[in-house]
């Protein structure tokens, strides 16, 4: 089984993207009745990670910039869920700051607070040294904005001395390649921040996670034709990790593969650079 439903779970498991998780019974055990507040929920990993928490019964809260995530919401209703909506765009840093504010009126501090709305664009550095509007772009959703609009909700998370924050990353902070170094430059500048602030978190009673995912067969990886063939997650998988991560809150969840490529990047960094020019050399 490959493209949008990933490969064969063998193949994951030896490339360490197997994404078994949790059964409902434990996650249920965890969220219910609780809620947990998702970005990035209309689509892809985010919406599977709603659907699942919902029918466990979870109150769940679905943030993203498009109306599709009204559909989302509609779905966990109709098997029996609770879910309400926020529309942000979180390239603007102001409305991700006031709609948390928002939601910690209508709801209180949220249990739960999954990090998941990510951008990328796939670009060779000669195709945009005259675009960094791309850079600004990636920046405000996979950074800025995720920290704009966490502040206000870490504030009343570490108040009230609980609560879990989990961070949807990817492998591409361990091992940034060449094509994708906006994108992985933006998703590292947020995985620095909450490197940083987790030993803060853990004081005031509030766990982090971060998740370095691998491929997952999304639309957002959909662009990339050579994607297609290549190894990877479906978006059940990645939200079975997720799953995984509520249930067992560790401080990291990455494949094999993405921690030894990340040791050998800051061990031998022109060996690294070697083997990724070998890359380039095959992909363009």
């Amino acid at each position: 089984m490959r493209g949008n439903q990933g490969w064969p779970v063998g193949v994951r498991a030896l490339l360490g993207m197997a994404g078994f998780g949790p059964g409902p019974d434990a996650v249920r055990e965890v969220v219910a009745g609780r809620t947990v507040l998702i970005t990035g929920a209309s689509r892809g990993v985010g919406e599977r990670v709603a659907i699942r928490l919902g029918a466990v019964g979870a109150h769940v809260l679905l943030l993203a910039r498009g109306e599709e995530v009204e559909d989302v919401a509609e779905r966990i209703r109709t098997l029996g869920g609770r879910a309400d909506t926020y529309r942000a765009d979180l390239r603007d840093t102001d409305a991700a700051r006031a709609t948390a504010e928002t939601i910690l009126t209508d709801h209180g501090t949220p249990a739960v607070v999954i990090s998941n709305a990510g951008h990328s664009i796939r670009r060779r550095l000669a195709d945009y040294t005259d675009r960094f509007h791309d850079v600004q772009r990636l920046t405000g959703v996979n950074a800025l904005g995720p920290i704009a609009l966490l502040l206000p909700l870490l504030r009343e998370m570490t108040a009230d001395g609980a609560g879990h924050l989990i961070s949807v990353a990817s492998a591409s902070v361990d091992v940034p390649s060449p094509g994708y170094s906006a994108y992985a430059a933006s998703k590292s500048a947020f995985e620095a921040w909450l490197r940083a602030v987790a030993p803060e978190l853990a004081t005031d009673g509030v766990a982090a996670t971060s998740i370095h995912l691998p491929l997952v067969h999304t639309a957002m990886s959909a662009p990339t034709a050579h994607y297609a063939t290549a190894p990877g997650l479906g978006a059940d998988d990645a939200a079975a990790l997720v799953c995984r991560a509520i249930v067992d809150r560790p401080r990291l969840i990455a494949p094999w593969w993405a921690r030894l490529g990340g040791a050998v990047g800051a061990l031998a960094p022109a060996t690294s650079d070697l083997l990724l020019r070998t890359v380039l050399r095959n992909r363009w």
